[in-house]
């Protein structure tokens, strides 16, 4: 049977409780569509695939379309994030699934997009559907007390107590990145609405100098999966305080590979271990595209 975006309170309703029986299965203080609120949302539907058979939901998977930008911030392309793909455990083993994402290609196909990116422990089962490790990305873990003392006070935002003009300079802080995604502020400020995210910034002289978001719903607690900063002593000084703030006796710092030798060994310094590993799953629909999108880093806060 052929997907459907829904579109009645009845099909959200079955949808959210697939996604949350098969991906959340221990009780949270949050609904699942509350950790996704852009493409969970109902008027987000349009991201939204579900999968029926009869009047039962079978499964289901999110495409985002999203554009790549280069370090310039120019347009390079767009790409499609897959993301919430879950299939009822009593219907697995039909082809449900296979099938779905068949469907999606075929739609990001059709949309122009040069990649679909999903992240999933199931390698084995994506690497026969085509798609490949992709990517680098660093993860520095520091122990509370290594980081050097902060001697700022950092402030906490809330998601609702931000101006647009500052969100915007507080972007800015991020490092130039041979391809990542673009966003824009209004999706920042969306996504800040996520449960156990807080979002970290230094200040002097009334600009931000750092950022760092850590936590993002159930998937990343104590990680800072987004970073900016005008050093990376900076950066520092900032995960000192929010593993104070917080009261975490180590955090995991989640960075692009491609950084300039400055900034890994002022990183590394000071980190307890530090690991490579592969960013993501892609599957290339343009292979004209290939060879840049192997330099994609997306930071957690965009992943689905």
């Amino acid at each position: 049977m052929l997907p459907i975006h829904p579109s009645a309170p009845q099909q959200f309703r079955q949808r959210n409780e697939l996604l949350q029986k098969c991906l959340r299965p221990e009780p949270l203080p949050f609904p699942i569509e509350a950790e996704y609120p852009i493409v969970l949302a109902p008027e987000g539907s349009i991201y939204s695939y579900c999968v029926y058979e009869g009047e039962e939901i079978c499964s289901h998977a999110n495409l985002w379309p999203r554009r790549a930008i280069n370090e310039l911030g120019e347009e390079a392309f767009r790409l499609g994030l897959v993301g919430n793909v879950a299939t009822d455990a009593a219907l697995r083993g039909h082809g449900y699934m296979r099938s779905l994402l068949s469907t999606i290609e075929e739609e990001a196909t059709s949309q122009g997009l040069a990649a679909l990116v999903l992240w999933s422990d199931l390698d084995s089962f994506y690497h026969k559907l085509g798609f490949t490790s992709v990517g680098r990305e660093y993860r520095f873990h520091y122990l509370r007390g290594s980081l050097p003392p902060c001697d700022i006070q950092p402030i906490h935002v809330g998601y609702s107590s931000y101006s647009d003009d500052f969100l915007a300079n507080v972007l800015r802080l991020r490092l130039a990145l041979p391809l990542t995604l673009g966003r824009n502020i209004e999706e920042f400020k969306r996504l800040l609405s996520i449960p156990w995210l807080k979002l970290y910034v230094s200040i002097k002289k009334d600009q931000p100098t750092a950022y760092a978001l850590m936590g993002k719903g159930y998937d990343m607690v104590g990680v800072v999966h987004e970073w900016g900063a005008r050093e990376p002593k900076e950066l520092l000084k900032l995960l000192s305080y929010i593993c104070q703030d917080s009261d975490l006796e180590q955090t995991m710092l989640l960075s692009p590979a491609g950084l300039s030798a400055h900034w890994r060994r002022t990183l590394a310094a000071v980190a307890a271990l530090n690991e490579e590993l592969p960013m993501a799953l892609m599957r290339v629909i343009d292979p004209r595209h290939q060879s840049s999108l192997e330099n994609l880093f997306v930071w957690g806060l965009d992943s689905i």
